[in-house]
């Protein structure tokens, strides 16, 4: 891949992506709300980009984080399984894999 910015990296990034099938973006809505009740607006330590979508078939997010304890500890001290239960989110089929490149962000 061509083009390089000041946020490339070789180091390695760990990239969960879920899918939600039937899941909705009043529910991601709602867990993303309790989640920033209890952790605030600023950027978790050790993520690098959030994104979210619907689909066809229900939802997307995608999140590039410097490992997976990242994201763990992040999870669980923002009860993200509390609010997914709490707003009716379906069981998410979660797919990671290490990130080889890393262009673009911000």
């Amino acid at each position: 891949m061509s083009g390089a910015s000041a946020n490339t990296t070789e180091e390695p990034h760990d990239l969960p992506h879920l899918h939600v099938p039937g899941g909705t973006l009043e529910q991601y809505d709602q867990v993303d709300q309790k989640m920033k009740e209890k952790m605030g607006d600023a950027a978790p330590e050790g993520v690098h980009a959030h994104i979210a979508g619907a689909t066809d078939a229900g939802l997307r997010v995608i999140e590039v984080w410097d490992s997976p304890e990242h994201a763990d500890r992040f999870d669980q001290e923002a009860g993200l399984g509390e609010a997914m239960q709490g707003a009716g989110v379906p069981e998410p089929t979660v797919t990671e894999f290490d990130v080889h490149s890393l262009d673009w962000l911000g």
